[in-house]
């Protein structure tokens, strides 16, 4: 096994999970993974091929949490308040707590977390960015282009009219959160956790809206009175928050397009 201590693998496993049962049996489990990559480069004896290494214990470990936070975001059905006061309300997704928590909180590189997450280390640094703008950090993201975001939110509404999630799906992140206020929940609108799960919700929910301007960004109006408010920093959406209750309509500027 790589020369990571355990001690420090069960940190960042409970920094990333919360709970030290769970960081224990995701340890384990990364600890079963490494082992099956056998002794290190340093172990070999003779000619031959040198034995291959694997991956960075680090790596190995953000995968097995990635999956545990993945399936908890999934199971979340909890409305959402987006004027909470209570700090961290909406969560970061999956993606942005692994990149805060293992780059910022323990220097693991962008490069590691990159394969991970299945993205360029560059799009690993932007999503760190943009959970660190979203909770208040000292780095800020660029503001979105509306132009882009109307691309966007258009083509939504095109693909949600067809039911072809196929499409949705190419038009979201893969780790899209969709968030349902009380109002929106009562409408039998469900919060949402991954490309396809969100894109599902779409192609159900979004088919009769049309298109309006929320605070004068993009978005969506769909009978009775739902808002859809998306977020796309960097291209992919990364978040669609549905709103229906009165009073955080009343704190929006809604206007069809």
């Amino acid at each position: 096994m790589h020369a990571t201590p355990r001690a420090r693998l069960r940190a960042m496993a409970l920094g990333l999970l919360g709970s030290a049962p769970e960081a224990d049996r995701a340890v384990r489990t990364a600890e079963r993974a490494l082992a099956a990559y056998g002794p290190g480069p340093r172990a070999r004896r003779g000619p031959g091929p040198v034995p291959d290494p694997g991956p960075p214990p680090e790596a190995v470990l953000a995968r097995v949490c990635l999956g545990r936070l993945r399936a908890r975001e999934a199971r979340r059905t909890d409305p959402w308040d987006p004027w909470s006061d209570a700090p961290g309300s909406a969560g970061p997704t999956p993606a942005e707590r692994l990149v805060l928590v293992l780059h910022d909180r323990f220097g693991v590189p962008y490069e590691t977390l990159a394969p991970v997450l299945e993205r360029a280390p560059a799009a690993v640094r932007q999503i760190g960015a943009r959970a660190r703008a979203r909770a208040g950090g000292t780095e800020s993201m660029p503001a979105p282009d509306p132009a882009l975001l109307r691309t966007a939110v258009d083509a939504v509404l095109a693909a949600a009219r067809e039911g072809d999630t196929a499409a949705l799906c190419a038009l979201l992140d893969p780790d899209a959160v969709l968030r349902a206020d009380t109002g929106a929940v009562r409408g039998g609108v469900r919060p949402a956790h991954g490309a396809p799960a969100v894109a599902r919700v779409l192609a159900a929910r979004a088919a009769v809206a049309r298109p309006a301007l929320v605070d004068g960004a993009p978005g969506l109006i769909a009978a009775p009175d739902a808002v859809y408010v998306f977020t796309a920093p960097a291209g992919p959406i990364t978040s669609i928050d549905v709103l229906a209750d009165p009073p955080h309509l009343s704190r929006l500027a809604i206007a069809a397009s």
